[in-house]
């Protein structure tokens, strides 16, 4: 019976990889002016790889925003806003459902100023990484926080990640978290001047353990199973 359960596990462990699924369901996109409801917009995701533009536009709304994901999973976005005030922008996309016990987030802004006047300024932009996409799993590991910039007349472009290696750092551990969908949240206060634009973007990416570490375990179990009998 033991040497049973021990083939059995080792089976179990070694088919692990191919068992979870892509999680196709609902992305979409959140975006909040100062104390304005959201214009909420969302969209089936029905395909592994994938992309999506805001219908909203600079010229008409003052803000666009561009998306794309790989559901194994990997969700960058892009933000363009000639408003003012405080902006919260939310990103989400389903995901494949399993645990997650890696993430790497990253993002940051070009702001340009005109060259008369007090210039552009963005300040306190914040990324948080949300796995689960619910309002209460914002991630600690996965928090950006990208420095100030105030009078701009030009351009200048700024960016960090959640190892505050200026966007290029590793991934860190976290968890392990079970998700079926990621998302994060991005908040700033501008200043800018009619002319004056700012772009912002970034990426957020979820591990779970390697494929190849379930393998040498199941292969390391079946090792184990075919001792056991030699020894029975």
């Amino acid at each position: 019976m033991k040497i049973t359960n021990i083939v059995a596990g080792a089976l179990l462990l070694t088919s692990c990889t191919f068992a979870a699924t892509i999680n196709y369901g609902v992305g979409g996109a959140k975006v909040t002016f100062g104390n304005e409801s959201a214009a909420v917009s969302t969209f089936d995701v029905n395909e592994k790889i994938g992309n999506v533009r805001s219908s909203a536009t600079l010229k008409e709304n003052g803000y666009e925003w561009l998306m794309s994901w790989n559901v194994d999973p990997v969700l960058s976005w892009s933000f363009s806003t000639t408003t003012n005030g405080f902006h919260s922008i939310d990103f989400f996309v389903p995901i494949v459902n399993a645990s997650y016990f890696k993430i790497f987030n990253s993002g940051g802004y070009t702001i340009t100023g005109g060259k008369g006047g007090a210039g552009a300024s963005i300040t306190g932009l914040t990324i948080e990484a949300l796995v689960p996409y619910t309002p209460n799993t914002i991630q600690p590991q996965g928090f950006v926080d990208v420095a100030d910039t105030i009078g701009v007349k030009g351009s200048l472009s700024k960016s960090d990640d959640n190892t505050n290696s200026g966007g290029v750092g590793p991934y860190v551990n976290f968890g392990p978290q079970v998700a079926a969908d990621m998302g994060v949240r991005i908040s700033f206060t501008a200043a800018l001047a009619p002319g004056d634009q700012l772009g912002l973007n970034g990426t957020l990416e979820v591990l779970t353990p390697e494929p190849a570490t379930f393998g040498l375990i199941g292969a390391a179990l079946l090792a184990l199973g075919t001792l056991a009998r030699r020894r029975a």
